[in-house]
């Protein structure tokens, strides 16, 4: 399962067990083309905005990713800002936590998953993450 996939699918999970109606909606042009944000999460009954960046990386996100984010997050007026991919370094983390922002992993959205019994298949979620490999690999040899 792509990880933009699974990450609407752990919101939608999380914000329906708290009784919250939210749209997902695409960031502003001009944000979306530097790849700087690649959602904006609008929660209905509070008017809150979230910004979501997701990097599906086989490296870890670092801090100058987390920089950069923040950066976004504080020129578009969001209320918060979440973090995903596959892998976030340590560094990265402690920096996110220190600007207030939340850093998320598949793999903790997909134990998130499973511990709440949402139908997610383990077998989509590794045929996704061993074509990405191939296709990243076969990248990089061309």
């Amino acid at each position: 399962m792509p990880l933009q996939n699974l990450a609407i699918r752990y919101f939608e999970e999380v914000l329906n067990s708290h009784q919250r109606n939210f749209k997902i909606i695409e960031p502003p042009p001009s944000v979306q083309k530097k790849n700087a944000i690649s959602f904006i999460i609008f929660i209905e009954d509070t008017g809150e905005r979230w910004g979501v960046i997701i990097k599906d990386w086989r490296r870890s996100i670092g801090s100058d990713t987390i920089i950069k984010f923040k950066r976004v997050v504080e020129s578009l007026g969001l209320t918060a800002g979440i973090v995903i991919g596959n892998k976030i370094s340590d560094l990265a983390i402690e920096k996110a936590r220190r600007y207030g922002l939340i850093t998320l992993t598949r793999g903790e959205m997909i134990s998130f998953l499973y511990s709440r019994g949402a139908k997610v298949e383990l077998s989509e979620v590794n045929n996704d993450a061993t074509s990405n490999s191939s296709r990243e690999a076969k990248m990089e040899k061309e």
